[in-house]
């Protein structure tokens, strides 16, 4: 929809002059001129914001993305000890830009992206105070979704000293769901950041999800991701084996201090079958009540990977103490579980019906 210059012009006044506070009321609201001291770059702001949208409407999203960037450092100007996720996220949404918008008054990062094209790429940048004024920069990290970010090194007026990092959590979309990715920069001399550290699916575990916590002296990094389990066909939405990794982000980046898988049915299950094909009857029998369990199982020939994959009855939930699993074309078997000492063990399993698929 294209807006006519007088009407886009007075739109454009209202949404540079608006407080954008945390709330969710992101409605323009017009203040008098003399309640902000940059009511005289409004000009600019319009042309800019201008720039943006018709190069968004052209399908020239390099530049729009670029644009946008500086509309959004202009309105953070603007009112530099507003929130500044706040203050980004109501001044694109008010102009119909698309973007993602974490982090905080430290640092901001901003990834754009065009509306009418939300499969397509995304331009993310950065933003910071240095030098009692607001700067930006455009980071290398195309076509990720943005999670999360956190700053460290930064002094009380929020700029950055030599030591200074900021890391941030993507999501790449894959096949079966999203992975993590990790990428942290450092404040480098002529007040720009260089990359320092990128940590990918290897790193992180596969297809999951991640956060940040702690403070500027004791961030960690926790990802709880999946990888496709052995002799088992999952769908995106069915059971998966966790694991939780945790990293500490030290002087040079982050590193692992900690891997444990997350206790569930489904992985109990799973365990149990490996188990069994491999042999391992010390390890199958961990995974039950009662050893006789094992022996029961070799009957059903569990142990030949050749009978079939293994599927989870559709809609079960990865935490359900009886599940029906089918393998191959023709078996199925009811499974229930009991909790032991934190985990969960096998308390037996029977034949089982197909109605159920």
């Amino acid at each position: 929809m294209k807006r006519s210059p007088a009407s886009f012009a007075a739109f454009v006044a209202v949404v540079s002059l608006a407080p954008f506070g945390a709330g969710c009321d992101r409605r323009p609201a017009l203040v008098p001129a003399s309640a902000d001291s940059t009511a005289a770059g409004v000009d600019s702001f319009t042309v800019h914001a201008r720039q943006a949208l018709d190069a968004w409407d052209a399908g020239d999203d390099a530049t729009a993305a670029t644009a946008s960037a500086r509309v959004t450092r202009e309105a953070l100007e603007a009112r530099p000890n507003a929130p500044w996720p706040e203050r980004a996220r109501g001044v694109l949404d008010s102009l119909g830009i698309g973007a993602e918008v974490t982090g905080n008054d430290r640092a901001t990062v901003v990834n754009l992206f065009s509306r009418m094209r939300g499969e397509g790429d995304s331009w993310p940048w950065l933003f910071w105070r240095e030098g009692g004024a607001v700067r930006s920069q455009a980071l290398e990290a195309r076509g990720w979704q943005l999670s999360d970010l956190a700053a460290r090194g930064m002094t009380e007026a929020s700029e950055p000293t030599d030591s200074a990092q900021i890391a941030v959590l993507w999501n790449r979309r894959v096949g079966a769901g999203g992975q993590p990715q990790l990428t942290v920069w450092r404040h480098a001399t002529g007040g720009r950041w260089d990359l320092v550290q990128t940590l990918g699916p290897d790193s992180l575990g596969g297809v999951g999800s991640g956060e940040f916590e702690g403070d500027d002296t004791t961030t960690t990094l926790t990802t709880r991701t999946f990888r496709t389990t052995p002799y088992f066909d999952e769908c995106g939405t069915c059971p998966h084996v966790f694991q939780e990794r945790l990293f500490d982000w030290g002087p040079g980046g982050f590193t692992r201090i900690g891997t444990h898988p997350v206790p569930s049915p489904y992985s109990t299950f799973t365990a149990f079958v490996n188990a069994l094909i491999a042999n391992d009857r010390t390890a199958a029998i961990e995974q039950v009540v009662d050893p006789s369990l094992v022996d029961f199982a070799r009957k059903f020939e569990w142990n030949v990977p050749s009978k079939g994959r293994w599927r989870v009855a559709p809609a079960t939930d990865e935490s359900a103490i009886e599940m029906v699993f089918f393998r191959g074309q023709k078996d199925a078997f009811r499974v229930t579980f009991e909790a032991r000492d934190g985990d969960w063990v096998i308390a037996g399993f029977e034949p089982t019906s197909r109605a159920v698929e």
